[in-house]
């Protein structure tokens, strides 16, 4: 009798310990990172994403550095815009948002992108194809983390007149290829058709519209009297577009001089101004 209750025992045991082992094993199993996935990238490969932030698929899975460690050190990446990075069960999964560029940035020498945050960063060839105005007549200055004394003001007045455009009408947006303040005591603008200097904005004849007013403070888009000049020289633009520039034949204008008061000239090529 005692025989069976040894035998019993020790099968009882057996199991116990074979159920503790599988047990084990498959807890290991839960809790052991084995796989890595990323997404959310368009323009930036994973080998590119990872080698920036000092990451690669054997450190995450080992455990050893937290879901924020991850998030943090692949949103300096100055592409990413978000990163958000979960578990479930055994896969880490990551997921970035790359930024939005609205308008390429010229120092004369490099072209960067440009967000609507106005963070500059560095063009891809996979972006060699992107179709954005173009602001030029930016400092020497202007890099990634850098900016001429200008530069912000005059980027900031860029992207007040692109979001204008688009407003309007596409068309417009479409129309402008490049905006440039190699003048200082203007705003020239870049037809997209033509490649025509379009005299957009004479920064002296906003002047005078506000009270103790300074030109340095006109050239600023917190100006009430340029935004102002801004929205009616464009909508005159686009009256323009519909009005005379939709029944010439393309590459007709040498120059468009808006810089008068309710007046648009127009130079054609091989021809005088009218």
């Amino acid at each position: 009798m005692k025989n069976w209750k040894i035998i019993i025992l020790f099968v009882i045991v057996i199991i116990f310990m074979f159920s503790t082992i599988v047990l084990s094993g498959f807890w290991k199993d839960k809790t052991t990172v084995n796989k890595v996935e990323l997404s959310g990238n368009t323009t930036l490969s994973k080998e590119e994403i990872f080698e920036f932030a000092k990451l690669n698929d054997t450190l995450i899975c080992s455990n050893s550095l937290t879901l924020e460690m991850i998030e943090s050190r692949m949103g300096k990446h100055p592409n990413i815009k978000k990163v958000d990075v979960s578990r479930d069960a055994t896969v880490i999964k990551i997921n970035i948002s790359e930024k939005n560029p609205f308008t390429v940035a010229s120092n004369g020498q490099e072209m960067f992108l440009v967000d609507d945050q106005l963070t500059l960063y560095s063009m891809k060839k996979e972006h060699k194809d992107i179709d954005l105005p173009v602001v030029s007549g930016l400092s020497g200055e202007l890099g990634i983390n850098t900016f001429g004394k200008t530069d912000l003001k005059n980027l900031k007045i860029a992207q007040y007149i692109i979001s204008k455009c688009i407003k309007i009408n596409k068309s417009l947006y479409n129309y402008i290829s490049e905006i440039n303040f190699s003048d200082s005591d203007q705003i020239i603008l870049v037809t997209n058709d033509d490649a025509a200097f379009l005299y957009f904005i004479d920064y002296s004849a906003i002047l005078g519209r506000e009270k103790l007013q300074t030109l340095e403070q006109v050239k600023d888009i917190n100006s009430s009297s340029l935004r102002e000049a801004i929205d009616i020289k464009l909508i005159q633009l686009y009256g323009f577009l519909k009005q005379v520039r939709l029944y010439r034949p393309p590459d007709s204008f040498a120059y468009i001089d808006m810089r008068y008061e309710d007046m648009v000239v127009v130079k054609n090529k091989n021809q005088q101004a009218e």
